[in-house]
């Protein structure tokens, strides 16, 4: 059953760009209140040609650099629900190897491996029992200074290969599917 719910929940993904989707998934429905959950996320590439996408980089669900990750959650009476995230005014280089090429019909996780995770997760705000509902945001830049990070200070010139990789970068626009959960207290 939770397969089930887990692959329904993955197909009514919306997206703004009938190009590609945006999914997000969890290890499970039902959790405790204190537990993060374990999120999937995927950009599924339905362009029918290899694009570049970047990865989720330090200051990207900050709202200070590109590509945008946010992760929204909202409580069973549609109020968002935050924790204050205090971070440093330092944000690492952009790197060649943030550009991951993504094949038509594959997908990419841009909070993977090789990625910065995102802070809600670190400090997770669900603090009392309840349902909630989840959504992953994921949105590029046609500007290329928006993905630099502490190299916009720097004065030194950028490696000819980020401009090469950067031009294969789609303007993306994705709200994911709404995955609901549900919290329990701590005894019950």
């Amino acid at each position: 059953m939770l397969i089930l719910l887990l692959v329904v929940v993955t197909l009514t993904a919306v997206a703004e760009d009938p190009g590609f989707e945006c999914t997000i998934t969890s290890d499970r429905t039902n959790y405790t209140v204190g537990e993060v959950p374990k999120f999937t996320f995927r950009i599924i590439n339905k362009s029918g040609k290899e694009v570049m996408l970047v990865g989720c980089l330090d200051g990207s669900d900050t709202n200070r650099r590109s590509p945008r990750c946010d992760l929204e959650i909202l409580d069973a009476g549609g109020k968002p629900v935050k924790e204050t995230i205090l971070v440093c005014g330092n944000m690492n280089l952009l790197r060649t190897k943030d550009f991951v090429p993504v094949p038509a019909g594959e997908a990419f996780d841009p909070c993977g491996q090789d990625f910065s995770s995102l802070l809600q997760l670190y400090k997770f705000p669900v603090k009392a029992p309840g349902e909630y509902t989840f959504r992953f945001y994921y949105s590029t830049s046609d500007r290329i200074q928006d993905y630099l990070g502490d190299e916009r200070t720097s004065g030194k010139p950028l490696d000819p290969e980020i401009h090469r990789l950067f031009k294969r970068v789609p303007k993306l626009d994705l709200k994911s599917n709404a995955l609901k959960l549900k919290f329990s207290g701590k005894g019950g």
